[in-house]
């Protein structure tokens, strides 16, 4: 299998892990404290959450801006907005609406979290590590932090490496740790499994990422990120019939168009059958 190949497809898995962590983080996270009085505003809080969680962001997105337009002090309008914003693809808005709870609120590791997810789907990993860093002095044992900051070592470790470049090992071990934090925290997290193994990939450690991505799909065996990376790890160790099996279920599974012809590709490049 060709790097280039390789690279490519632990991008796109580091992505769509990160991707699916946003809707978690953001559904999790909401504000204990109620901060007016005020009935007009609490019924454009509650309405607007209302809608957020019934994946109604239109409407949400219109019952918290109204709520941040009564009280600009208001971070829980902020915090709202902004994941309603984010939801809908409008990641400039949600960036700065996770600014101004920070504002507000410092302290909030949530907002530190969540603006550094944002900053990674902006394909701004630098921005987004300062993010994740001050999330984690605030809440240093919190898995989801530990996975972010983890794939985004792994995406700077990438990104400076073309098809013949090799990724920088500083980067990966960093990614390793992080990982590893976040499996402490939370044993069954097949993301930062499958996190940790991209990494051994690039580290050409096969045989322990076959090891951590098998335990990845006995955790979570629907999942086309664990079969995808686990096609790369074998097809990487020379395992022809492995790898063409992980290729061949990836596929099963129903991935995005452009990652399945990535799939195709590698599957053809090995003469599966």
């Amino acid at each position: 299998m060709r790097k280039s190949h390789l690279l490519a497809g632990a991008l796109v898995v580091v992505v769509l892990l990160a991707l699916g962590l946003v809707a978690r983080q953001i559904a999790t996270r909401r504000m204990a404290a109620r901060q007016s009085e005020t009935t007009g505003l609490q019924e454009s809080l509650e309405t607007g959450d209302a809608h957020l969680e019934a994946g109604e962001y239109a409407e949400a997105i219109a019952d918290l801006e109204a709520a941040v337009e009564m009280d600009p002090d208001s971070s829980e309008a902020h915090f709202l907005l902004a994941q309603a914003y984010n939801r809908t693809g409008d990641l400039l808005k949600a960036a700065d609406e996770f600014r101004a709870v920070l504002e507000l609120d410092p302290d909030n590791a949530a907002a530190h979290h969540n603006l550094g997810v944002t900053y990674f789907q902006l394909q701004d990993p630098s921005t987004a590590l300062a993010e994740f860093e001050a999330a984690l002095e605030l809440d240093p044992d919190d898995p989801d932090t530990h996975y972010q900051l983890g794939a985004t070592y792994l995406i700077l470790a990438l990104s400076g490496a073309d098809s013949m470049a090799v990724a920088d090992p500083q980067l990966l071990e960093q990614a390793v740790a992080e990982f590893e934090a976040a499996l402490e925290s939370r044993e069954d997290m097949p993301e930062a499994l499958i996190g940790l193994g991209n990494v051994y990939i690039q580290q050409a450690d096969y045989a322990a990422a076959v090891a951590v991505l098998q335990r990845a799909i006995e955790q979570a065996p629907a999942s086309p990120e664990a079969y995808y990376a686990l096609g790369e790890a074998h097809a990487q160790s020379g395992e022809q019939a492995g790898a063409c099996e992980a290729y061949s279920r990836f596929l099963e599974l129903d991935p995005p168009a452009t990652w399945r012809t990535q799939g195709e590709q590698a599957m053809a490049a090995l003469g599966c059958p």
